[in-house]
C-alpha cells in the first residue's frame, strides 16, 4: 500500500486528497466524503481505508473547502457547493469502474444526494445526516438546517434511484443526527440491491471512539471488507 497526497481545482478553491492506493496498479474506485466540523478532516478514517487497501481496494480521501488543507472558509461554504466538489472528487477515480462512496454524517447526504450522476455500486454511510429540500444554498454560518428524517430530503429522493449495495453504521446515541434517520434512508432505498445496518452503542462521532474499541472495530471492518468484496469492481 502506498498514498499519494494530491491537489484539484473546484471553482476558486482547491481541495486537498491523499490516494490511498492498492497496489495493483487501477486507479481507486472509491471516495470517502466526511461530515461538518471545523476538525473534519479527510486522515479520521485512514484505519478503514488502510485495511480496505489491504485487501485490494484503493480510494481517495480529500477535505472540502474551508477544512483541513483545503481553502477556502467552510463558513461560507453550503451544501451545493459540497456537491459540486463530491462530483468533482468523484471524477479523479478509476473511469472504468462505478465508484463506492464512503460518507459520514453530511458527507452521507451527499453521497445520497449525488446518487443520480454518479450511479455508485454501493454507498456505506457512518452516522448519516440527512437535510430538508430548500437546505442547499444556505451557508454554513446562516443558521443552517437540523439534519433529521425530512420526508423531503434530496438525500431521500436519491436514494430512491439508487440501485447498488448500502451499509449504514450508526450509534443508537446520536444526539446529532437524529437515529430516525437511519429509518429514512432504509425505507426509501426501496430499489437496492442490499441493506445492512449496525448499530453501535456510541453518539455520533464514530470516528473518534470506534477505532479505540477493539470488538467494534473488528466488527465494522470485517462488515465493511464484505461489503465492498461483494459490490465488485
Amino acid at each position: 500500500m502506498d498514498t499519494e497526497e494530491l491537489l484539484f481545482d473546484v471553482g476558486d478553491q482547491k481541495l486537498a486528497g491523499t490516494m490511498v492506493h492498492a497496489g495493483h496498479g487501477r486507479p481507486p474506485s472509491i471516495a470517502h466524503l466526511h461530515g461538518l466540523g471545523a476538525t473534519a478532516s479527510r486522515h479520521t478514517v485512514r484505519y478503514l481505508l488502510d485495511v480496505l487497501a489491504a485487501h485490494g481496494h484503493g480510494s481517495l480521501t480529500f477535505e472540502y473547502s474551508g477544512n483541513g488543507d483545503s481553502t477556502g472558509v467552510m463558513e461560507q461554504s453550503c451544501l451545493a457547493r459540497r456537491r459540486a466538489e463530491t462530483l468533482a472528487a468523484v471524477a479523479l477515480l478509476d473511469p472504468g469502474e462505478r465508484p463506492l462512496l464512503i460518507g459520514g454524517s453530511m458527507g452521507a447526504h451527499l453521497a445520497a444526494w449525488v446518487v443520480p450522476e454518479v450511479r455508485p455500486r454501493g454507498i456505506a454511510m457512518f452516522a448519516p445526516a440527512a437535510y430538508p429540500a430548500g437546505a442547499e444554498h444556505l451557508r454554513f454560518d446562516e443558521g443552517r438546517a437540523r439534519a433529521g428524517n425530512h420526508p423531503d430530503s434530496p438525500a431521500f429522493a436519491g436514494i430512491r434511484e439508487f440501485e447498488g449495495d448500502l451499509l449504514i453504521v450508526a450509534g443508537k446515541h446520536d444526539q446529532v443526527a437524529p437515529p430516525e434517520i437511519v429509518g429514512g434512508y432504509v425505507d426509501n432505498a426501496r430499489k437496492a440491491r442490499s441493506v445492512e445496518v449496525i448499530w453501535l452503542d456510541g453518539d455520533h462521532f464514530v470516528h473518534r471512539w470506534l477505532p479505540g474499541r477493539p470488538a467494534d472495530k473488528a466488527r465494522v471492518l470485517d462488515a465493511l471488507v464484505r461489503f465492498v468484496d461483494r459490490t465488485g469492481h
